[in-house]
């Protein structure tokens, strides 16, 4: 086993009040704090490594060496304030961006993203602070929920023609649901809270699309909570799925409302489930995402040459170029 070089890597991250926040943050207590996709795959990827023991630094400029991650919305800014004569090797968590061409590394968020040499795949975080399903509700179902961006949800579950389906088996339907406005956002939801909740409902607007692009958080997440989940066709989801107990892959409402139908009228189906998203939540733990990521920042990154220092004069006057067009140069 090759030897960890501990140099420190910076994370970096512009809004200098998110910066502070984060830094005396605790993840779990404080899960609000990471919201949004900055604030996840940065704020939060820099407090858990440095609460690990890494030699980890969050900051609002770059540094002059050395390792540097950024989300792929602030690569450009980065490149734009750096010194010409600074050696870095950048890290860009891609998201659901576009890839990134201006990073020497990217972190994709499911493997059909690892479409390059360049372009890994760590897990997406599991959310920080959940509150699992009582126990005690055992095959209970009186409450399905979905939890995710508000704009994100197919339209066949927003109309009032669901929750009256819902209400003909005899359950609630709870949209915890925020609109999507901005990077730096702090929603007012209750995204970590399972602890009534008796089955997950995820289906993007476009039912008939992969999304190739989206984590699989909403599978992560019921897993760890100990609630079975009704999903819509993904890529990431079925990147995880080993077998039909994993969850219930669903293409409309009627599909949904028959998934749940059926949960509902057989509790072996639903304790199976339980039990096995309870052996499959060991794989996609915080712990497990901080030991990826150390994994990578810290032996295989080292080992990777940066961009030569032509490549990245070049990349940083063209950024500078079209910061100065759009108007949005730092003067910081």
């Amino acid at each position: 086993m090759s030897k960890i070089n501990f140099m420190s890597v910076t994370f970096f991250l512009p809004n200098a009040e998110l910066v502070e926040q984060i830094k005396i943050a605790d993840p779990e207590r404080d899960w609000r704090l990471f919201s949004t996709g900055v604030q996840v795959w940065i704020g939060q990827t820099y407090l858990r490594l440095k609460r690990a023991g890494y030699d980890v630094i969050l900051s609002t400029r770059a540094p002059s060496r050395g390792t540097v991650v950024a989300h792929a919305d602030h690569v450009s800014k980065l490149l734009s304030e750096r010194s010409l004569l600074s050696k870095l090797t950048i890290v860009s968590a891609r998201a659901d961006r576009p890839s990134q061409r201006n990073a020497d590394i990217e972190v994709v968020q499911n493997r059909h993203s690892s479409d390059s040499e360049r372009a890994f795949h760590i897990q997406h975080w599991p959310q920080p602070g959940l509150i699992p399903r009582d126990p005690k509700r055992r095959t209970t179902i009186e409450n399905v929920a979905f939890k995710g961006a508000a704009g994100e949800m197919a339209t066949s579950f927003t109309d009032g023609l669901w929750e009256l389906m819902m209400a003909r088996l005899g359950v609630a339907w709870r949209v915890d649901a925020a609109q999507w406005t901005g990077n730096d956002a702090q929603y007012v939801t209750n995204w970590n809270d399972y602890s009534d909740t008796d089955v997950v409902v995820a289906v993007r607007k476009d039912m008939t699309s992969s999304y190739t692009k989206k984590p699989a958080s909403k599978l992560i997440n019921a897993w760890l909570a100990g609630v079975p989940a009704v999903l819509g066709r993904e890529e990431a989801y079925r990147e995880l799925r080993r077998t039909e107990l994993d969850y219930i892959e669903v293409t409309s409402a009627a599909d949904a409302f028959r998934a749940i139908e059926t949960l509902k009228n057989n509790p072996q189906l639903y304790d199976a489930m339980v039990r096995n998203g309870s052996e499959r939540a060991a794989e996609v733990t915080a712990k497990v995402c901080t030991d990826a990521w150390a994994d990578l920042l810290f032996k295989k990154v080292p080992k990777i040459e940066p961009t030569p220092m032509l490549g990245l004069c070049a990349r940083t006057l063209r950024c500078r170029v079209r910061g100065i067009i759009g108007g949005t140069r730092s003067t910081a």
